[in-house]
């Protein structure tokens, strides 16, 4: 009800300015033409001061000559003064306001597809991650109909944000430099004023992307390469078209998280310190006090590591934007309260924990399937449309030319037809499993001992007899179990422990451990419907795998499917 209070007032704050603008433009701007205008504009660009007695000239011609695309195009002027200050509400209605009137336009570049763009920026900036996907594939089928090959060039990079978002930080690499190589290609004095502002954005904004991308991949030497590259460039962009630093003061961070990385704590708070001030977005405050608690913690300053993981929580209170590393900081309070004997705020943290972990496992359940299936592949059939159509005019169907195009379909045909047999594969292993009738695994099913080479009866039966016992009591779901740790245990060495599994099992003790564990998981998700509400970290989590994905892998290799495929498969049939 707010937001449509406010939006009613904006309506008629703008319906004022606009339509009232010719009792307060003077001749001397309304006499000048749409071109002179907009150079004006850009002129004094970001001065909203200036700026605005402008577009509002711009409008008020446009809406007077009822001429669509010019209007959409003041609109879009003064969403950039707005966003210019972090005014996203009104930001967001004037994205909504060019989407309205241009939504039915046919052939355009620009429009509907830039305003489309531009709202899948705000609802990723908001956290709804699946309806900025929407929004960024809208642009993109725009785009790609009108050719608007610089448009998509920012469309690529949001997607590639999302696919780092869920952590598919190698996808997104590939597509950060391929990005660098196209901006490398330009020459900036080629560029007018107005577009080379546009190009700097984007060359700093992606040697920004990459820096931060290489420091999630813990290749640190990479990283420090682009954020010295960053920041000379950014200080150079401040200096000739900006007044501010905000570029500047990004890269001070991303090396205030490199620096943590290195083990120079130091460093990386002197950094952390100086860019705070100058950073007042959500994700640059909670990236600040994910890394000052991370170095408290590392030097056993809990304390001070829970006060900034605090902050970090209540930031993330308001925006509801979950991040990949929150798991961590939960876990961190749970670890905390459970020392300390507090009940309560243990159970409040694994609630927290849960939730999160849900929610960012729903993300990239839904983003990595609807990218694969609404942007990799297309690409894919684009790609293998492009080369057929490169080769029909280089060789005019020559021999060459047909193999190589007949290589190429065979390599996509290959590809959907591998997709679809493994589907048709992981359905009827899911099927097997499910039908399978729970079984005792491995040495619970052992009536006897049988000889073990260079061992004794006698020590081949005590281990036997405790590994039935490690497995009756479930030990095997404590993540901190070794071969030497369940040796001593068993009151034997661990090269006797060792023979006997290898002996009996046919595998090696680390493989035997994680067998154990995906039996278990695999008879909870059947029978535990409290289990199936983990997500696939939490399943791990629980079953003594110490990340997702070992859990996956060993899930994998077991049973032939992955664990998050056997959950949804669960879904499904236990929906209504």
């Amino acid at each position: 009800m707010q937001m449509m209070l406010r939006k009613s007032i904006f309506i008629i704050f703008l319906f004022v300015t606009v339509s009232g603008a010719s009792q307060k433009i003077p001749d001397s701007l309304l006499s000048k033409s749409y071109e002179e205008l907009r150079n004006s504009y850009w002129e004094v660009y970001p001065d909203s001061l200036k700026g605005s007695e402008y577009v509002k000239t711009y409008l008020f011609k446009a809406k007077k000559d009822h001429d669509t695309i010019k209007i959409a195009r003041g609109y879009q002027w003064f969403k950039f003064i707005s966003s210019k200050y972090d005014d996203l509400d009104y930001y967001s209605i004037y994205n909504d306001s060019i989407i309205s009137i241009t939504k039915n336009i046919k052939n355009h570049n620009v429009y509907p597809a830039i305003a489309y763009h531009y709202k899948g920026i705000f609802l990723y900036n908001k956290g709804d991650l699946e309806e900025a996907l929407n929004n960024f594939l809208i642009a993109k089928n725009h785009v790609e109909k009108n050719n608007n090959t610089p448009l998509f060039f920012s469309v690529k990079q949001a997607i590639a944000a999302l696919k780092s978002k869920i952590g598919l930080e190698e996808e997104a690499l590939k597509i950060y430099q391929e990005q660098l190589k196209e901006i490398r290609n330009f020459k900036s004095s080629d560029i007018d004023k107005v577009n080379q502002i546009d190009y700097l954005d984007d060359y700093i904004i992606t040697l920004s992307n990459i820096s931060l991308t290489y420091i999630r991949l813990k290749k640190i030497d990479l990283a420090d390469i682009y954020i010295k590259k960053g920041i000379n460039e950014s200080l150079k962009f401040n200096d000739s078209i900006h007044n501010d630093s905000i570029y500047y003061y990004g890269f001070v961070s991303a090396s205030a998280y490199n620096e943590y990385f290195k083990g120079n704590y130091k460093a990386a708070i002197d950094s952390l310190d100086k860019a705070f001030p100058h950073e007042t977005d959500q994700n640059s405050r909670i990236n600040h006090y994910l890394y000052k608690g991370r170095i408290a913690k590392d030097l056993n300053n809990t304390e001070e590591a829970i006060l900034n993981f605090e902050k970090l929580d209540s930031i993330y209170e308001i925006h509801q934007d979950p991040v990949l590393e929150l798991p961590e900081v939960y876990q961190t309070f749970i670890d905390y309260y459970k020392e300390k004997g507090d009940i309560e705020n243990q159970l409040k943290y694994i609630d927290k924990f849960i939730t999160v972990d849900s929610v960012l496992d729903a993300n990239f359940n839904y983003l990595s399937t609807n990218i694969t299936k609404e942007y990799d592949i297309p690409l894919l059939v684009s790609e293998k449309e492009n080369l057929i159509s490169q080769l029909e005019k280089e060789k005019n169907q020559s021999n060459t030319g047909l193999g190589i195009l007949a290589g190429v379909s065979l390599l996509l045909g290959g590809f959907l037809f591998y997709y679809y047999k493994k589907q048709r594969f992981y359905k009827k292993r899911f099927e097997e499993i499910l039908n399978t009738e729970p079984t005792k695994v491995s040495f619970l099913r052992r009536q006897e001992s049988k000889k073990v080479h260079d061992l004794s009866k006698d020590v081949v039966e005590k281990i036997t007899k405790g590994l039935k016992e490690f497995e009756r009591e479930k030990d095997f779901l404590d993540h901190s179990t070794t071969l030497n740790s369940l040796s001593k245990k068993l009151d034997t060495n661990s090269n006797y422990l060792s023979k006997v599994i290898n002996s009996y099992e046919q595998k090696n003790f680390s493989n035997y451990l994680n067998d154990l564990r995906v039996e278990y998981a695999i008879e909870q998700l059947k029978t535990n419907k409290q289990f199936r509400l983990y997500s696939v970290k939490g399943m791990a989590k629980e079953v003594g795998f110490n990340s997702p994905e070992s859990f996956s892998k060993a899930f994998h290799k077991r049973t032939g499917i992955y664990p998050s495929y056997f959950l949804k498969q669960l879904e499904k049939i236990s929906s209504p």
